[in-house]
């Protein structure tokens, strides 16, 4: 889950924060030189940013972005936090914030290196000013305002001119609205909303209670996301009775009506509890059970990494509904590689076991009886009868048989320990399906399922992934019900219960083009550039290659990459030996004049060899 950090730097950012200074009271220290500004708050919130993911969430992508009027890329997605810390220390103010412009860069950097179906968080860190001008907080809200009403205009146009023809408005109804062809676009340097999954987030560096340009700038960034409708939420440093705050910091204070005396400034303290609060929000951990087994069931806390998001689906009629993933997943059984393929999927996380830290006055007895009586374990209340006859069981053998070493079990009870001696499900589940080439079918919660398997990155570091599938139980085809799935030993007498099921005679020639990876296809171009090299005698698997490659291509809408072809070629005719045939450079220059033609866009179409006094086709 990548995150994009945008920090204010208008001259704005540089001005000091009324009555609070760095300095500790020292006689003869001068205010103004010890004096903090909102940059250097902006600056440490930030540092408190990168030291939680460091702490919790170490594998965040994280980039660093400038602006005011314009905007710049500091460090780009890295998991380096180091580096992004020294950045900090390089930035320069510039002039006049301007939001949209660096709404739209945070768009189009996101979309370049992530695409458009993961989940982004995109923190601001600003003093909530609005800009001057066209390029104001208000002429941008205005100009959303503007699009939302032009595209409800159109769909109601669109709409009553379907009216007209009933097959028409039925297909409108049941497609969920109407075409996007009549949907207005906005430009290029208008923003009306993230085109990814993502949660925006602004860290407001001000005092509501002093600074009335403050408080207007925060109606307007919560217009900003009202009218939007992107998801977000803005971060307020609150105001604190005096008595709270510590002695280092310098406010001026008033009294309440209660005779408190509350701080009316912003502070160090109250900002970096925003920022804690806001980490705690967006970058809580999803913890969670895995158990595995029949009746004596083993199990493991874990952590899944990304926290999954709420799955959301609209039925016909428009209705939405919302499914959570439950906090215990369960292995239902044990499935091929081979047999599962590669099924459509919601997400993907990374399955961590995760330590439990337990007080030193506590035994596994004591854990394992309060769990059992009515207490809560890993989050989930002991509500059946086999649940706690379970507990009752692990308790009975987890007893030690002599007092002495209930004793030192006692004393040298901690986190380590137990880590050591205690068995991992993770680590006995990743070997299993590792060695086997198996993948553990989980249940997620209610009529929701997904898979367990072993990965390796490019690095060849072996990780316990969970594979996420929608909702339901017929969600790979080819596997049918997940609920009626069993063992061999539960099939009929004769029966084949292997999968996939071999047809008697196969209704295909040729094996289907498959691009799920990039070297799948570089190794179809790189073949056809091999026959290419060996022309005139590889003629015919020349052009069988080619078509098959072109077929493929216009069957997933992949025009782009006739036209990546028609260049490889004629670069290919430039860099040929003295000793190549010169039907080579022939064919190379044909094949690419054809694959620009418009008329050989035709899946029925085919492109033949040019007949020359080389290949004797003439």
């Amino acid at each position: 889950m990548p995150t994009i950090i945008a920090l204010d730097v208008s001259l704005s950012m540089s001005r000091p924060i009324p009555n609070h200074s760095t300095s500790t009271g020292g006689s003869g220290s001068s205010s103004s030189e010890n004096v903090l500004t909102y940059h250097q708050l902006a600056v440490q919130g930030v540092n408190y940013v990168l030291d939680y993911l460091t702490k919790h969430a170490r594998l965040e992508f994280v980039s660093l972005i400038v602006y005011s009027s314009l905007y710049e890329v500091l460090v780009d997605f890295t998991r380096d936090y180091d580096t992004i810390r020294q950045s900090l220390h390089k930035i320069e103010h510039y002039d006049k914030t301007s939001l949209e412009n660096v709404l739209v860069a945070v768009n189009n950097a996101f979309k370049t290196h992530w695409g458009s179906q993961n989940y982004c968080q995109i923190i601001f860190i600003t003093d909530c000013g609005v800009g001057l001008g066209p390029s104001s907080l208000k002429n941008t809200i205005i100009n959303i305002q503007t699009y939302k009403a032009a595209c409800v205009a159109a769909a109601a146009a669109a709409t009553a001119a379907a009216a007209t023809d009933g097959s028409k408005l039925a297909a409108a109804v049941i497609g969920g609205g109407v075409s996007s062809a009549s949907i207005p676009q906005p430009s290029e340097n208008q923003w009306v909303g993230f085109s990814y999954p993502s949660k925006l987030s602004f860290m407001c560096l001000g005092s509501l209670a002093t600074d009335s340009a403050f408080r207007c700038g925060t109606k307007l960034y919560q217009q900003l996301l009202d009218v939007s409708g992107q998801k977000g939420q803005l971060f307020i440093p609150r105001m604190k009775m005096k008595h709270e705050e510590s002695a280092g910091d310098e406010a001026s204070a008033i009294t309440g009506d209660d005779g408190e005396d509350m701080l009316r400034q912003l502070t160090r303290t109250s900002a970096l509890e925003a920022f804690e609060t806001m980490c705690d929000i967006n970058y809580r951990q999803f913890e969670a059970t895995l158990r595995c087994g029949g009746y004596f069931r083993l199990e493991d806390p874990i952590t899944v990494w990304p926290a999954p998001l709420p799955y959301s689906a609209r039925d016909l009629l428009g209705a939405e509904t919302t499914k959570l993933m439950s906090r215990r997943l369960e292995v239902c059984g044990f499935l091929r590689m081979a047999d599962i393929g590669s099924p459509m999927s919601v997400s993907r996380h990374l399955i961590l076991p995760r330590s439990i830290t337990t007080t030193p006055g506590s035994s596994p007895e004591q854990l394992e009886g309060g769990k059992a009586n009515g207490g809560m374990k890993n989050g989930h209340v002991h509500s059946s009868a086999e649940e706690r006859l379970e507990a009752d069981i692990k308790s009975f053998y987890s007893k030690s048989d002599t007092g002495e070493h209930h004793q030192h079990e006692h004393e040298h009870h901690g986190l380590e320990g137990a880590d050591v001696n205690k068995e991992s499900v993770c680590v006995l589940l990743h070997g299993a399906l590792k060695v086997e080439n198996m993948a553990a079918l989980v249940l997620l919660g209610d009529n929701w399922y997904g898979f367990i398997y072993s990965y390796a990155d490019g690095k060849k570091k072996w990780n316990l992934m969970l594979n996420v599938l929608p909702p339901g139980n017929d969600v790979v085809p080819w596997l049918g019900d997940l609920r009626y799935l069993g063992t061999l030993e539960d099939a009929f007498q004769g029966e084949n219960p292997s999968f996939p099921i071999k047809a008697d005679k196969r209704s295909y020639s040729q094996t289907i083009v498959v691009w799920i990876r990039q070297s799948s296809l570089q190794s179809d171009i790189q073949k056809v550039l091999r026959h290419a090299k060996k022309l005139p005698e590889k003629t015919q698997h020349f052009y069988k290659e080619l078509n098959r490659i072109r077929r493929a291509a216009l069957s997933l809408g992949f025009i782009e990459l006739l036209e990546g072809l028609a260049h490889i070629f004629e670069r290919e005719i430039s860099t040929l030996p003295l000793s190549a045939s010169p039907d080579c450079s022939m064919q190379l220059n044909h094949a690419a004049m054809e694959l620009r033609k418009t008329s050989n866009r035709d899946l029925k179409s085919i492109i033949h060899a040019l007949p020359t006094q080389y290949n004797q086709l003439g």
